[in-house]
């Protein structure tokens, strides 16, 4: 029974994973679209208005890849608990599920701020400043708040995954040692306290970093749908 519930959550864990990872890469894709078409500077209201007047299907593709991102991501969590519970500290592994489960939370609200485009254009049609005050305070509380909160919450489950994982020998050493991308997001935080230099270098780093925890998690839900009978033992 016991290796039944490990194969379940197994599978669970890395169909989750995997639906993170590929959305999360669709989500970053889309946000690329407004300089694809011309639309350089969407951090200034009249051209994210502009953009969207003609284009709001893809802030709610957007959405609903951040809402999939979520939802992967709460199943990957839970999962994730019940397969390392065995061995793992019960307080590390009950605090690490709780910043992926904050994660997913960061995304979805971000997810669902961007299925709210038709509500912001009404918004701007009744008053074209009320509408831009409306796109900023959205940009402000998304991408400033919930996009920066969710990843840096997704960087620390991944951290504590590997850690987790890496000392109990539950998951194969490579997969720990790769958590290193998504867990220098961490450092992010440094920034706003004037630890790190002001260096373009840095945010292309973290630029990358955010690609690669989207590709690690690709590559751990691969993992663990491969590893089908549910073990996650680490490889000697």
């Amino acid at each position: 029974m016991r290796t039944l519930s490990r194969r379940l959550a197994a599978s669970a864990g890395g169909l989750g994973l995997v639906a993170a990872g590929a959305a999360g890469l669709l989500w970053l894709f889309l946000e690329t679209t407004p300089p694809r078409l011309g639309f350089d500077d969407t951090d200034n209201p009249a051209v994210g208005l502009a953009f969207l007047r003609g284009h709001a299907e893809v802030y709610a593709q957007a959405g609903a890849a951040l809402l999939v991102l979520a939802i992967g991501l709460t199943v990957a969590a839970i999962a994730m608990a019940d397969l390392l519970a065995e061995r793992a500290d019960h307080v590390a592994l009950r605090a690490t599920t709780t910043f992926g489960l904050f994660g997913a939370a960061f995304f979805m609200a971000h997810g669902i701020g961007r299925l709210s485009v038709h509500p912001l254009l009404y918004i701007d049609s009744l008053n074209h400043g009320w509408g831009e005050a409306a796109y900023v305070a959205l940009q402000m509380v998304g991408v400033q708040m919930l996009v920066q909160g969710g990843l840096l919450m997704l960087s620390v489950w991944s951290a504590g995954v590997a850690l987790i994982g890496a000392r109990t020998r539950a998951l194969p050493r490579w997969l720990c040692a790769l958590a290193v991308i998504p867990a220098f997001h961490i450092l992010s935080v440094l920034g706003p306290l004037g630890v790190l230099p002001d260096l373009s270098a840095l945010w292309i780093l973290f630029l990358i970093s955010i690609i690669g925890t989207m590709l690690w998690l690709l590559g751990f839900g691969a993992t663990l749908l491969w590893r089908h009978d549910g073990s996650v033992r680490a490889e000697t």
